[in-house]
């Protein structure tokens, strides 16, 4: 075996050993169930060579939810840090996840226009009315998937603000005409929750066609990451 060998070598001193699973994540476990055997049956390969690794460790998110018995020395937590679940096929009753991340940004410009109104670029997108247009300072470059132009929504005072026309890489826009007294300055929520609305990370991998890691995980570090206290609420400020 190439680990024995790889335990030998001078200078080396093996702490840990994995396997990752491909399908934990669906409600037939059968595949996981077999990759987790295969690799029990190597840990007891070694340990009949006479090397015990101190570290094992198997279970995925999905895994730590629902296969307990891959738990072993450790677990590797990932998209359930975010308080979200690996997929619709988990057992959700096993455990309450709350989200827990949101996204927002502040209007920083508004502007009333008439009907037949142009917006953003290629100019895919026209007004069918007199509105007003907020512009918030998140794009693609930011991780707001350009997939999301004429298609996502943003919560703005308590309602939702459509997106309209292309997401660019610095700014995106929202017809904002249906909400009263919007100013300069109020807050924007991309995913996450204002007065009696929520939108969620599932929401928008739904409406993308794509999972909820790759929108938590495609916010850039041009975000400011924003740590809060659970018990006490007290924040701490983390440009990254």
């Amino acid at each position: 075996l190439k680990v024995l060998s790889l335990s030998k070598l001078p200078g080396l001193e093996l702490e840990g050993i994995f396997t990752h699973f491909a399908a934990a994540d669906r409600l037939d476990r059968s595949y996981a169930d077999r990759q987790f055997e295969i690799f029990m049956d190597f840990i007891d390969q070694l340990r009949a060579s006479g090397l015990e690794i101190p570290v094992k460790h198997a279970a995925n998110s999905a895994a730590i939810i629902q296969m307990p018995k891959t738990h072993l020395d450790m677990v590797r937590a990932g998209i359930t840090i975010y308080g979200l679940y690996p997929s619709d096929e988990i057992d959700k009753s096993r455990i309450a996840l709350k989200p827990a991340m949101e996204l927002k940004t502040r209007v920083i410009h508004l502007k009333a226009v008439p009907a037949g109104f142009n917006v953003s670029y290629g100019m895919t997108y026209k007004t069918g009315k007199p509105t007003i247009i907020a512009t918030v300072p998140v794009g693609y470059a930011d991780g707001y998937n350009r997939g999301l132009s004429s298609k996502g929504c943003m919560l703005v005072r308590g309602r939702k603000a459509p997106v309209i026309g292309r997401v660019c890489m610095d700014m995106t826009m929202l017809d904002v005409g249906h909400i009263p007294e919007i100013e300069v300055g109020d807050e924007a929520v991309i995913f996450g929750k204002q007065k009696n609305l929520s939108i969620s990370a599932d929401e928008i991998a739904s409406a993308l066609n794509t999972i909820n890691y790759e929108i938590v995980s495609a916010i850039t570090d041009r975000i400011p990451r924003i740590y809060y206290n659970s018990a006490h609420r007290n924040k701490k400020s983390v440009n990254r």
